[in-house]
């Protein structure tokens, strides 16, 4: 997300997370004359526009039904279709499969940060501890630069509650007394902007 100036003040960035793909062994085969190598990291926009000019370029595209591509060799072992001919959108995402998976998460003022891999929604989970006391215990917001202390502040005055920073098995996780999972999920959509995909409901 760009930030304009107004003229009077600069208008803040929301966070931004974009899913990504690392260039593989078996994805560089194909890819590497289009200049990527091995670990390199392509959005879907690259990976498409690279198929698209490849298929273009052989007329690969069937002249009867333009929705179909014929497959050669080389695609048909990206894409790992043995059929001669697959449509458009099939052929796109099963050279997506070939990739490995990333995120890139990009933080207001701050450097692009990549997470190779799935990445883990924020999560919560309420339990009971000693006098049937519950308990909500808040993890996964570090990687999108959101520290213990700070949220534990803030979830402290909303829920009227005590609540502290306390180390995981993942790192940093954040103890609120009581069920807050309401007031969680409200501040971190509302305040920190994360994506709803990525906060546990």
């Amino acid at each position: 997300v760009s930030t304009q100036s107004t003229g009077e003040e600069e208008e803040e960035e929301d966070i931004s997370v974009v899913q990504a793909f690392t260039c593989n062994a078996h994805a560089t085969k194909f890819f590497s004359p289009f200049g990527y190598s091995k670990g390199d990291i392509l959005t879907r926009r690259d990976i498409r526009a690279a198929l698209t000019s490849y298929i273009r370029e052989r007329g690969l595209v069937d002249p009867t039904d333009k929705s179909r591509i014929t497959l050669d060799p080389h695609l048909a072992d990206l894409a790992k279709i043995r059929d001669v001919k697959a449509r458009w959108n099939e052929v796109m995402q099963r050279c997506e499969q070939a990739f490995g998976q990333c995120y890139i998460i990009s933080l207001p003022g701050r450097i692009p940060v990549t997470v190779k891999g799935k990445l883990p929604p924020i999560q919560f989970k309420v339990e009971k501890r000693t006098g049937n006391k519950l308990v909500t215990l808040i993890s996964n917001f570090t990687i999108f630069g959101i520290g213990g202390k700070e949220l534990a502040q803030k979830l402290q005055h909303l829920q009227s509650s005590s609540a502290s920073v306390v180390q995981g098995v993942k790192g940093e996780e954040v103890l609120v007394q009581g069920d807050a999972r309401k007031h969680a999920t409200k501040l971190l959509l509302q305040e920190y902007k994360i994506p709803k995909t990525f906060v546990s409901s």
